[in-house]
């Protein structure tokens, strides 16, 4: 149909549609794609435009009261194609026991398993370009073997999507399609009901412009990440005080991410084992000169004998410098921090603190940046080593309002991601097992990085921009905001879909399984409203 700026568009307006999507990013996008061609109208907003702008990307700012060095301004992208923009795209679906009730795994268990989700998975690998899903080690290595590291452990393959900035590669073929419009800087601040308070009627639209409109629609999808889902949900709260969807107080918990830990750095006998699929090169040239890397796990005999969340490792070549202990001290992590606040331009809540990190670890900062000025005149790297846990279900880590508000007027949000203490477990026994195995097979010699925080985790540690669980799926209205088909259960047409309907997390990154969701929702919706169109 259409690609249209929402500030032309008049105020007081309404815009009919069948189906109107919030967020353009991962899953908004397969989302409306799924949809090109049906006996549709489908709307999709997106708060942002063609490219990157501050002012809007200000809209994502917001307090942190969990784990420290958590900025909501930088860890995702509002603009068309959302994070995928940014993303280098590695990929890899769940694993068969990541959909298990684990009983060791409080709140585990997804309402269906991994083989349900297979056929929709290998769409989804089409959509971020895989090589036609093949995770085998043995299909990237070219008949060497994999580095073999004993009978704890596991290789698995992370593959890279090329292209995998899904705005520039799915623009032309949404504007095209006859039944799609797509609004840009549509920045969706409410949805609100009708008079039985039991379906959404309308998604309230607002632009810096100063013009606000409606969009209609017989069926709503949220699509626009794992906070703004919850704060979105929580802020229409007009007529339901604790928010849509919000009578059990479920939305906005069990937030997860994946903690992305550097904890060492291999040196190895073979230097054949830092080359190709068996390392991250560089993430400028992944999706386009290397199209997977191996990953390493404890295999799935040791988590359920030990009881164990999942954790995956794999190595990166990085610069020395950016592996060092005083890399991550509290001042050289606030260093990378406030780095990233100038590129961007959008600061965070943390600035005081990050400025006080600075000053106390003056010596740290100096090695720190002694270092990196050495790397430009002769860049030294190493083979670092990069672990990802699971972060298992917790009520208590969550996304809620704070009292300020944004440009827009639209609440703030305050997020307190914590970590359940046993967490620490399955990344405890993955370094040990890589140790032994390192040292047992003359493969070379593992350095451990051994600091910890004030939080008794790895100092290296930083949250992986992966905003999982807070609207999670569940069967029973009272353990999940979503039934299994990511439907609202309080509400008869809001649906959300992204990783914020996921029940765990897993280790892997999530936009392969956003996608597949998204896909399957998109065949859930067309049966659905076709159904209604022919009654």
């Amino acid at each position: 149909m259409s690609l249209t700026d929402a500030r032309m568009v008049e105020a007081g307006a309404e815009i009919e549609t069948d189906l109107c999507i919030v967020g353009g990013g991962a899953a908004g996008i397969a989302l409306a794609r799924g949809l090109i061609g049906a006996p549709l109208r489908v709307a999709l907003l997106e708060s942002g435009g063609l490219r990157f702008e501050r002012r809007t990307q200000r809209l994502y700012v917001g307090e942190n009261v969990g784990l420290p060095n958590y900025a909501t301004a930088h860890s995702r992208f509002r603009v068309f194609g959302g994070s995928t923009t940014r993303w280098p795209g590695q990929c890899r679906p769940l694993d068969p026991i990541d959909f298990e009730a684990r009983d060791w795994v409080p709140y585990s268990g997804w309402p269906f398993d991994r083989a349900h989700l297979e056929p929709w998975y290998r769409r989804a690998g089409a959509v971020c370009h895989l090589s036609a899903g093949d995770f085998e080690p043995a299909a990237w290595l070219d008949g060497a073997p994999a580095l073999s590291l004993g009978d704890d452990l596991d290789p698995i393959v992370f593959q890279f999507g090329h292209p995998t900035d899904f705005g520039q590669t799915y623009r032309r073929e949404l504007e095209a399609a006859a039944n799609v419009e797509i609004l840009l800087n549509a920045n969706a601040v409410e949805i609100e009901l009708d008079t039985s308070l039991r379906e959404a009627r309308a998604v309230a639209v607002r632009t810096f412009a100063g013009g606000d409109f409606r969009v209609r629609a017989r069926v709503v999808v949220l699509a626009c990440g794992g906070i703004e889902n919850a704060r979105l949900l929580l802020a229409s709260n007009r007529v339901a005080p604790a928010g849509l969807g919000n009578g059990h107080d479920l939305v906005g918990r069990f937030f997860m991410d994946h903690p992305y830990l550097t904890t060492g750095h291999l040196v190895p006998a073979d230097p054949a084992h830092g080359e190709g699929p068996h390392v991250i090169g560089t993430f400028k040239r992944v999706g386009w000169e290397q199209r997977a890397h191996l990953g390493y796990v404890l295999t799935e005999a040791v988590l359920r004998r030990e009881r164990l969340n999942g954790c995956s490792a794999y190595f990166i070549r990085r610069l020395h410098s950016e592996t060092a202990p005083e890399y991550f001290s509290p001042g050289g992590k606030s260093l990378a921090h406030l780095r990233e606040v100038l590129t961007y331009k959008v600061p965070d809540k943390q600035l005081g603190r990050h400025l006080k990190n600075l000053a106390l670890g003056y010596r740290e900062v100096g090695i720190t940046l002694a270092r990196r000025a050495a790397d430009v005149v002769r860049p030294q790297r190493c083979l670092a080593l990069r672990i990802i846990p699971e972060a298992t279900p917790c009520p208590d880590s969550r996304v809620t309002l704070s009292d300020e508000r944004d440009e827009l007027g639209m609440p703030r949000v305050r997020v307190d991601w914590r970590l359940n203490p046993d967490d620490r477990r399955g990344l405890q026994r993955l370094r040990a097992a890589l140790r032994a195995a390192v040292r047992e097979r003359n493969l070379g010699t593992l350095v451990d990085h051994p600091s910890e925080d004030e939080t008794g985790w790895p100092a290296s540690m930083m949250g992986g921009k992966h905003h999982i669980g807070t609207t999670r799926m569940h069967a029973d209205p009272k353990q999940g905001v979503v039934d299994p088909d990511c439907r609202v259960h309080e509400l008869a047409n809001l649906y959300v879909a992204g990783s914020s309907v996921f029940p765990t997390s897993g280790y892997a990154n999530p936009t392969l399984t956003i996608v597949a969701l998204a896909l399957r929702l998109a065949d859930h919706l067309k049966a659905r409203l076709g159904r209604q169109n022919h009654s």
